[in-house]
Order: C-alpha cells, then sequence, then structure tokens
C-alpha cells in the first residue's frame, strides 16, 4: 500500500502547524529574510561563521545567521528528509519566501568533478516525507528561474554546473547495486537524502526552492570512491549561492 496510508489527506488541516511552533517561541513570527540556506556540513558552517552578521533565534533551539538582509542561513541540524522537511517548514513559517538547500551529494556520474556544481532539475521521491505533502504521481522540482540564477552566479565565480535529475534516499545502508546501476544509466546526476522533501514542503507552502550540490563522493557499483583528498568546495559556492539568492528576491 503507498504512502500515505490514509487515503487522500492532502487538503486536510494538520492538527498542529510550523506557525504554531514559530510563535511559541517568542510569542510572535520573527523578522526573516526572505530567502534561506539550509546546510549540514561543518565547512559550510565555518564559512557562514565567518561572513554572519547577526543571528537569530526563531524557534525552540533553531539559531538562523544572517548574511545580509535578503539571505539568511540554517545549519546544524542533523541530516536527512524528515528533519529537513521540519526545518524547512519553520523557515516559511517564518517568513521565508525562498529556500535553498546547499549541501554535499554522492554523484552517481564519474565525469562531473569534486570542485564542479550539480543543479538538480528534479528529485526521484524515494523517501516517505514527500509523499505526505504531495501525491506520488506528481513531480518534485525546483523553481526554474531560481536555478537558472544559481547556474548564471556560479558560472560567472568560475565554477562548472551540470543538470539534470536527483535521487532522494534516506535508507544510506540499503544503497543497493541494481537501484545504483538503474539510476545511473537513466542520466541521475546525483543522490542525496533530503532533496524531495525540502522541494515538497516548498511547493506544497507555496514558495520558491532549488538545490546546489557538491560532489563530495562517486557511487558506483564496483566500488565506493570517497574524495581522496576530502577537499570540500561547498565553501567556494556559498557565495555565488548567497549572490544568486539576493538577486533573485530583489
Amino acid at each position: 500500500m503507498p504512502i500515505p496510508k490514509f487515503g487522500d489527506k492532502y487538503d486536510a488541516p494538520a492538527l498542529f502547524s510550523p506557525e504554531d511552533a514559530v510563535e511559541a517561541h517568542s510569542g510572535k513570527l520573527p523578522e526573516m529574510p526572505p530567502a534561506v540556506i539550509l546546510g549540514f556540513e561543518d565547512e559550510l558552517f565555518e564559512a557562514v561563521d565567518e561572513r554572519a552578521t547577526d543571528a537569530v533565534n526563531y524557534v525552540r533551539n533553531q539559531e538562523l545567521q544572517l548574511l545580509d538582509e535578503n539571505v539568511g542561513f540554517v545549519g546544524d541540524f542533523g541530516i536527512g528528509p524528515t528533519v529537513t522537511a521540519i526545518i524547512a517548514e519553520n523557515v516559511i513559517a517564518a517568513g521565508a519566501e525562498v529556500v535553498c538547500l546547499l549541501c554535499g551529494c554522492a554523484s552517481l556520474q564519474k565525469d562531473i568533478g569534486l570542485d564542479e556544481a550539480i543543479l538538480p532539475t528534479r528529485a526521484i521521491r524515494d523517501e516517505g516525507v514527500s509523499h505526505h505533502y504531495l501525491p506520488a504521481d506528481e513531480h518534485v522540482e525546483p523553481t526554474p528561474e531560481l536555478v537558472d540564477c544559481l547556474d548564471s552566479s556560479l558560472v560567472e565565480a568560475g565554477i562548472e554546473t551540470h543538470r539534470g535529475p536527483t535521487w532522494s534516499m534516506g535508507a544510506m545502508y540499503r544503497e543497493t547495486i541494481p537501484e545504483i546501476e538503474h539510476y545511473a544509466n537513466e542520466g541521475v546526476l546525483s543522490l542525496g537524502m533530503a532533496e524531495s522533501a525540502m522541494l515538497a514542503v516548498a511547493a506544497y507552502r507555496g514558495v520558491d526552492s532549488a538545490v546546489v550540490h557538491e560532489v563530495g563522493d562517486y557511487l558506483t557499483t564496483d566500488e565506493w570512491e570517497p574524495n581522496a583528498d576530502e577537499s570540500c568546495s561547498l565553501p567556494a559556492m556559498l557565495d555565488p549561492t548567497i549572490e544568486a539568492l539576493r538577486t533573485y528576491v530583489s
């Protein structure tokens, strides 16, 4: 039986809302920049710390770092579709109009370099969270104009970009050889955990969204190929992502 188990739930009211959580924290909605970047990796946190101008504790222990008046960053909240969807819900409830996930991925295509960016054009929904927001037959896609803006900004910064599908699957130890072969042969560029969940939340809530992927390793069927020199190009992608979001919302 597909998810959700309880039939058509998409127009049904929820028991409580992200607005309830945000307002309960301070008694009112905080001032939130129109665009928010979500991220997981330590290297990205360090780059954000160096340029953040202020911080806002907007719900429970979740802190948004202000990068300028138009762009903020939320990180250090764990990984996976469930927690990412909750964070996206909270920042949207607090006023964000654009949400961008900037994170590492596993590349399914060996011809994409470790210092290059992948811009997903749709997400294959192989996790459960997105199915509670949108029916299974609906495609989950980023906002095309936002992807264009990110692409231009990254290329201008000297970062080569690639566009194509991404595969979202949260069961790390069940990434099986047959499905890896299938998606690689189908031209899917990357694998992540939370992309389809975040994009589904944004679509359900009516805000714009996109994903920027940095290649952390290569997912191949003959052997797992990690990033041998453990380099991370996420910090280099931060400034062009900020610039693209600033341009987009203004």
